[in-house]
């Protein structure tokens, strides 16, 4: 463990002394905003005309370091590349308070919590890797106009986006996927589609007073959009219903510092199948026929606050956000999640843009789901000291993510993060091992 601890630590040490050998370079300049600059003055030009362009690239590591299913260490990585621009069209074609943005993601890697945390017949409920999942492929994450009307009191968008772009959206500060983002995408990920898939959609959002607005959208239900060779699916034959979402925030200043706060709740169409209900009211078991439900909910609370300003500096300071999902018991297999996390940014004079980051995530599972799985192992003549045979069928119960980190903001253009992760019962499955991590983000912006 010892040696695995040393070559993260080394890595790390590695970035940064790299980054401070350039300094006299302007290239590692700390305050470039793009690593590629201005483009001769040409990048500048082409905002002010109404096209502003987004290019990154984000790295995340992770190598376990004991526990989990299988204790053998690995380091594996995760990456995401992102080609973007946004337009002002009332600049570029005189449509006054009018937007458009324009995506393309390619997503690669290896998740070390499927290849070595989580029992391969459950797999877990987070990830040590948040930038991994969706497939291995290119894909149009973002397609989509939006117009401001009314002095800007009310927004409508349309096009291909992801459902958390405008609704369930959190910030992110941790490399562990249930700390990152978007809850739904994780506890109801059968329906609900985070970035970087893209559904065709449209919402309004309305700004009823000066601290409050509410929302609404509809966004269709097409498993198309999932698959990996069809990144830039632009029909909707296989649509198979509607999510719609409604959520209304509150964005109050308490004592001076910014907060966020937001209730919502969703109905999907689509048609959904029962966790433990078969057609004839009994238990399923594999191969039988399940019960099918018209459709699913949930409901989402959200809250993100300013707790504290550093020597009065507002861009610094103590910052904690709290989220909770309660799901359709009928059709969820996560039943309820709760995140919690608190982040210090500027803790140092030095580095006024660093933060330190703790954050909690839990998961858990129905007790419909426990009561097929136990049922379905009873039939078996199968208990829970026939875990290690192949027929038996984990029971899930709980799940705990827990992630401290620090992050190096070298410049707007270089981050740099390292982490240390802890995961209780991996897919709520007590006979693994709680299991540790060691992980690295580093992002570029070009």
């Amino acid at each position: 463990m010892k040696k695995q601890i040393l070559n993260q630590l080394t890595l790390l040490a590695t970035s940064i002394v790299l980054a401070q050998s350039a300094l006299a370079n302007d290239f590692w300049s700390q305050d470039r905003q793009y690593l590629l600059g201005d483009w001769a003055g040409e990048r500048t030009k082409l905002e002010d005309k109404g096209y502003k362009f987004n290019l990154a690239f984000i790295n995340e590591t992770a190598q376990n370091v004991d526990g989990g299913y299988n204790d053998n260490s690995i380091n594996t990585n995760a990456s995401q590349l992102t080609l973007g621009t946004q337009l002002d069209l009332n600049k570029i074609a005189g449509w006054k308070d009018t937007t458009a943005a324009i995506t393309i993601t390619k997503r690669d890697g290896q998740p070390l919590t499927n290849e070595r945390i989580a029992d391969p017949r459950t797999g877990a409920f987070s990830s040590v890797q948040e930038i991994y999942g969706r497939g291995q492929s290119w894909r149009l994450s973002q397609f989509w106009l939006k117009k401001e009307l009314f002095d800007k009191s009310l927004q409508v968008k349309i096009g291909k986006m992801g459902l958390s772009e405008d609704f369930n959206a959190s910030h992110c500060e941790f490399q562990n996927l249930m700390l990152c983002g978007s809850q739904l995408g994780k506890t109801v990920g059968d329906v609900w589609y985070n970035w970087p898939v893209a559904s065709w959609g449209l919402n309004a959002k309305y700004k009823f007073a000066p601290e409050w607005a509410f929302a609404v959208g509809i966004y269709e239900l097409n498993n198309e959009n999932l698959l990996e060779k069809r990144g830039f699916n632009m029909d909707m034959d296989k649509t198979k219903g509607a999510m719609i979402p409604v959520e209304l925030s509150w964005t109050p200043k308490l004592n001076g510092l910014a907060g966020e706060y937001k209730v919502g709740a969703f109905y999907s169409t689509k048609q959904s199948n029962d966790v433990k209900s078969n057609v004839d009211g009994g238990i399923w078991v594999t191969g039988q026929d399940k019960k099918v439900h018209d459709g699913k909910h949930s409901i989402w609370l959200n809250a993100q606050q300013q707790l504290t300003a550093h020597d009065n500096n507002t861009k610094r300071g103590l910052f904690g956000s709290a989220n909770f999902t309660f799901n359709d018991k009928a059709t969820s297999t996560v039943i309820s999640s709760q995140q919690l996390a608190i982040w210090y940014k500027g803790a140092f004079d030095a580095r006024p843009n660093d933060s330190i980051g703790l954050g909690l995530a839990h998961f858990d599972v129905n007790k419909r789901v426990r009561d097929r799985q136990s049922y379905t192992n009873d039939l078996n003549g199968l208990d829970a000291s026939d875990y290690h045979l192949k027929q038996y069928i984990p029971v899930q119960h709980d799940e705990l993510n827990v992630e401290l980190n620090y992050t190096f903001n070298w410049s707007p253009s270089v981050m740099i993060r390292p982490n240390i992760q802890f995961m209780h019962q991996p897919g709520g499955v007590k006979q693994i091992d709680d299991a540790w991590v060691l992980g690295l983000t580093t992002r570029f912006i070009f």
